[in-house]
């Protein structure tokens, strides 16, 4: 048995029914389901915040594993290597949204159009403020797969220098020089902007902490559109409060939403959008559903899928 909790609209459900007649795939929710019907579950399909140990603990039959999105940070991985299941995911269909999502605050910060946006809500004609250009700036990636390798594809457009930072190096041409995460002191005081889009593991957890920005431009901007966890916000308070660096654009948040109380709201040069740097466009769900019918065209031959997940 298949199941899908994705809540797919009714295009997609009926596209998938057309193209795999002999393969039913029941729309639901996990914890609608009972126990005799977990355990005939062989591939679920799910975005990951609803596999709890305990649902997947009575999955006795799960071989397959899809995810909606390219975050799987909820996942009980050592749970599933056990049983081992077999997981692919979405990378990459957000990529070229979340490049441009970069490049639209890298082009912000140079050419200070939130600065000129108030001005003319207060009716002035601002001849004082001065721009700057992204040609010749040079920008940090954190992280070179598909997000990383996306923007450095623009950012090379622009005329940018880019650095890599990855524990493998990226096949796209777009990079100048490329550096292992533990070389990241010597990459940030070259930057004028960082970008982090790194997955989030035990070893990239809180990678961008005091010693790393205190290491940056006092001109730089750092950006976090990965995952909040990444970042050690307190120290990037404490950095901005300290002019260490010029300012940061968050997408991600240790706690989401981003409460209230959170100091970051209060910081005139943070920028902070609610983790819709990929999310909340229109090509989002055809391409997640294109994966998914290539997938299960190729199912039980889990080698011939993409985007398998090693863990």
């Amino acid at each position: 048995m298949k199941v899908s909790t994705l809540n797919l609209e009714e295009e997609y459900r009926n596209l998938l029914e057309r193209e795999f007649p002999l393969t039913p795939i029941l729309h639901t929710q996990l914890n609608r389901l009972n126990d005799h019907i977990l355990e005939q579950v062989d591939s679920l399909f799910t975005y990951g915040y609803d596999l709890t140990p305990e649902i997947l603990g009575k999955m006795s039959s799960l071989k397959w594993l899809h995810i909606g999105q390219s975050g799987m940070d909820p996942l009980p991985f050592d749970q599933l290597r056990e049983q081992k299941v077999f997981i692919t995911n979405s990378r990459g269909i957000n990529s070229p949204t979340i490049a441009e999502y970069v490049m639209c605050a890298l082009l912000n910060v140079v050419r200070k159009s939130f600065t000129y946006a108030e001005k003319a809500r207060q009716k002035v004609w601002d001849v004082d403020t001065t721009v700057d250009e992204l040609l010749g700036k040079t920008l940090g990636i954190f992280g070179m797969g598909m997000v990383g390798s996306e923007i450095a594809k623009r950012a090379k457009v622009f005329g940018m220098k880019v650095l890599g930072v990855d524990v493998v190096s990226p096949t796209t041409p777009d990079v100048d020089q490329m550096y292992s995460p533990d070389q990241r002191l010597e990459v940030l005081p070259q930057c004028d902007f960082v970008v982090l889009c790194m997955p989030l593991l035990p070893s990239t957890t809180g990678m961008i902490g005091r010693k790393e920005l205190t290491m940056m431009r006092p001109t730089a901007w750092l950006m976090n559109v990965g995952r909040g966890p990444l970042l050690v916000e307190s120290d990037l308070l404490d950095a901005i409060d300290a002019k260490k660096i010029a300012g940061a654009v968050l997408d991600v948040f240790a706690e989401e939403p981003l409460p209230k109380a959170n100091e970051l709201w209060n910081r005139e040069n943070v920028w902070i959008t609610p983790h819709t740097a990929g999310d909340h466009f229109a090509q989002y769900a055809p391409r997640m559903v294109e994966i998914l019918r290539f997938n299960l065209a190729q199912y039980p031959n889990f080698e011939q899928m993409k985007n398998p997940v090693k863990y």
